[in-house]
């Protein structure tokens, strides 16, 4: 088939980089492509969370060099990824990609990614920092935290770099060639220090903290075009119009959600009930408003505890059974586990499965109630798990709000969804709404399409 004009989308994730390939006459994805990033790292901190940003970029090269003479098509380029987290790089690291694409050492140039789940800003810390003047709070994890500790705690850091931004912030300034770093309001607003009414960092608020706000970019509104494509690479061709980096909470609900009456559920690594809503309604601590398109907000409650937590469950039996002498492996262990026939207990065990704790309520943990003496199996505990992980969620966002707010419909995305029906059933049971689970287009699909809807002139 002869494509004319393609739209590149790009996802920088927490474990992977994916791109997709969407076609401006169709809007339809025709390519899609996900590599492992393997970039995690021993953090800095015991509490720290880091990323090799070099191991970041090796990965979304083996993207773009993967479809071939058809990247020849792509007229723009849309770039989302993981909020939150942080990098600090000098110019010298951008120019470096065009010399020599990293092949000559790098390290110096870049800091790690300090990524959404570093938990280095603990309780003690964020409670000796000054009061945000947004709706928004700031919690650990959120770039602005992370400057104050990184001041506090490893001032080198800060003193050996002169720009900052999230990991897809780096992308796009790297592909625009760019020294000075660019922000979209969907990656300010997840720093923290943002007042999304009026675009701008609480400058007044930082300065007298002593933070260093010359490292802050500079921000725009979602959907603007921020440069072109420095030179070809990977058949992609020069001057491809590239968008500001956006948030992949923001595309994927871009990608999954047809109409605001609609809401989506989407468990991954971590878990979220999302909703897009006109205006700013009262807040309770569990629920947030971020900037989406088009001057309307994203309503969510965005929980730590998804498909990490069963992973940690999975990684535990599995220990268990190797302590035991006992062989099996980790995909045999998942194939059972989802397949274990459900058992009826006149006294259910009931799982809180909050292994990570709450950005809101960081300091309550997990728990199991009810324990009998028929009831402490694996079928109970699994099934525990994934009904605890919608109850959480159904705390952090009832039925009555989605009511309220004029939801008919829960679109299920994400690939635990996908894959667990009894996640699938626990969200029927908790939300009592229709469910439509959907093998959705992901972050980077949705990149590419608001960046199509953005510009329809460059596609005519």
């Amino acid at each position: 088939m002869d494509f004319k004009k393609l739209i590149l989308g790009i996802d920088i994730g927490t474990s992977s980089v994916k791109v997709s390939l969407l076609d401006s006459c169709t809007s339809k994805s025709i390519y899609a492509k996900s590599v492992p990033t393997m970039a995690k790292i021993n953090p800095s901190h015991q509490k720290g969370d880091e990323q090799d940003v070099v191991n970041i970029l090796k990965a979304m090269k083996q993207c773009l060099k993967s479809p071939g003479k058809i990247m020849e098509k792509v007229k723009a380029i849309g770039i989302c990824g993981q909020m939150h987290g942080i990098v600090f790089w000098d110019e010298k690291f951008v120019l470096n990609f065009w010399d020599s694409e990293f092949i000559s050492k790098t390290d110096t140039f870049v800091s790690n990614l300090y990524t959404w789940q570093d938990a280095r800003t603990d309780f003690q810390f964020l409670a000796k920092l000054p009061k945000p003047h947004s709706h928004l709070k700031a919690y650990s994890g959120y770039g602005c935290n992370t400057i104050f500790w990184l001041k506090e705690n490893q001032p080198e850091i800060l003193s050996n770099f002169n720009q900052c931004g999230t990991i897809q912030d780096l992308i796009v300034s790297i592909l625009c060639n760019q020294g000075k770093s660019v922000m979209s309001t969907h990656n300010a607003a997840s720093w923290g220090y943002f007042n999304v009414t009026d675009c701008s960092w609480n400058i007044d608020i930082l300065t007298e903290a002593n933070f260093p706000v010359h490292l802050l970019p500079s921000v725009v509104q979602p959907g603007i075009n921020v440069g072109t494509l420095y030179e070809t690479i990977y058949n992609i061709p020069k001057g491809a119009v590239v968008g500001v980096a956006l948030g992949d909470l923001q595309c994927s609900v871009m990608a999954t959600l047809t109409t605001m009456t609609d809401a989506v559920i989407n468990i991954s690594t971590s878990a979220q009930v999302a909703f897009i809503a006109k205006e700013i309604e009262t807040q309770c601590d569990s629920v947030e408003y971020f900037p989406y398109f088009e001057n309307h907000f994203l309503a969510v409650a965005a929980s730590l505890n998804g498909g990490n937590v069963l992973d940690s469950f999975v990684r535990s039996v599995f220990s268990w059974v190797s302590a035991l002498g006992l062989t099996i492996t980790e995909d045999e262990l998942w194939n059972r586990l989802l397949h274990l026939s459900p058992e009826e207990n006149l006294t259910p065990l009931i799982v809180n499965p909050l292994i990570f704790g709450e950005r809101h309520n960081p300091t309550t943990y997990g728990s199991l109630i009810n324990v009998t003496n028929n009831n402490l199996t694996l079928s109970e505990l699994f099934s525990g798990f994934c009904k605890g992980i919608i109850n959480n969620l159904h705390k952090m966002m009832p039925r009555e709000m989605l009511l309220k707010a004029g939801i008919q419909r829960i679109i299920g995305s994400g690939s635990v969804i996908t894959k667990n029906h009894i996640i699938k059933k626990e969200i029927e049971t908790c939300y009592n709404l229709p469910l439509c689970v959907t093998m959705s287009e992901d972050s980077a699909f949705g990149a590419a399409l608001a960046l199509l809807k953005n510009n329809p002139s460059l596609f005519n």
